[in-house]
């Protein structure tokens, strides 16, 4: 038996509020991708002359999440979901998604992928979902590839009328441990590989030139014997960053203490460690570890400064590996 015969996978149509009904066995020959490319293929992104920045970028990265072959998405932030057997669990992760839903399971009963219309490309982040998101400092020190894999479905079911072939989507872009961005075709797939590669290019510029400008603050920080207040605007950013963080928007709670360092990079080193903690909660390892290294070096000798380099331990592990 071939490997497709052995494969069994299966779609549940659905929108968020109900299952749809009337399903209908689809024709397992309609499922397998037509082109010639071999599985393993890959491909690495590169600038294109039609996109000049990264602005270009987003605004292709937009365009490609609402055309008609829009990638799959798996995500990974919330693991224990990906199974069949957790499946209610992960509905009521995604409630308020709106339009049909589509899940592909594998012979093992593990999603394959999740296909849906509404993805966004904001400033900072692709949002599937407010909560699923997937930002582009991420993109910082990881390999972008497209791989054509063999994780298609030799057997579904749809909804009566509704061709499924669209939805078959072999090659993949994986971010380990954070969203996986799987397509039908392979070009869609080498557009939205360039489209990050040029924003992350930029952004490991901006980075780098951030970093040395905070290294040189957070050392003349250190040397101040009166330190500088937090001014009236910071405490307000700060406060509603306080208040997010208590109605579980951890991404809001970093973008509003994150505009209250805007103001002064060093005057409020909490905010740092404050933004690692949220960090981590997302499971956004690296950058967790990034804003505590900020948070060490404006102030090594707190009392929680052996806590903060622990914590560094603790994360390194569980970062996703390149």
């Amino acid at each position: 038996m071939s490997r497709m015969k052995a494969l069994l996978a299966f779609t549940l149509s659905l929108s968020i509020m109900a299952v749809l009904p009337g399903c209908a066995p689809m024709d397992s020959g309609g499922s397998q991708p037509k082109d010639v490319i071999p599985a393993g293929y890959t491909y690495h992104p590169k600038p294109r002359p039609e996109i000049v920045s990264p602005e270009a970028a987003k605004k292709d990265l937009a365009t490609l999440l609402t055309s008609s072959k829009n990638p799959g998405i798996k995500y990974y932030g919330q693991p224990g979901l990906n199974t069949t057997a957790n499946e209610d669990a992960l509905k009521a992760f995604i409630q308020g998604k709106s339009g049909p839903i589509t899940f592909w399971y594998n012979a093992q009963n593990e999603l394959l992928f999740m296909a849906f219309s509404g993805s966004s490309a904001l400033d900072d982040r692709i949002e599937v979902h407010p909560r699923i998101l997937f930002f582009y400092a991420d993109l910082l020190d990881q390999p972008i590839v497209v791989e054509k894999t063999t994780e298609w479905p030799a057997w579904g079911r749809h909804v009566v009328g509704k061709s499924l072939e669209g939805l078959v989507r072999p090659y993949k872009i994986h971010f380990p441990g954070l969203i996986s961005f799987v397509f039908q075709d392979l070009p869609e797939a080498q557009r939205f590989a360039d489209d990050l590669f040029v924003i992350q290019q930029a952004l490991q510029k901006k980075h780098d030139e951030r970093l040395a400008l905070f290294q040189a603050k957070a050392a003349q920080y250190r040397g101040m014997k009166v330190k500088p207040p937090v001014s009236e605007e910071q405490r307000k950013y700060i406060v509603q960053a306080n208040a997010l963080n208590q109605q579980r928007d951890y991404a809001g709670a970093i973008d509003v203490y994150s505009k209250a360092m805007d103001v002064d990079p060093v005057s409020y080193p909490e905010a740092y460690f404050n933004m690692a903690l949220l960090s981590a909660q997302m499971q956004r390892f690296k950058p967790a570890i990034a804003y505590m290294k900020q948070y060490l070096l404006l102030a090594p000798d707190a009392k929680d400064a052996r806590g903060g380099q622990d914590k560094i331990y603790e994360w390194e592990l569980m970062a996703p590996k390149k």
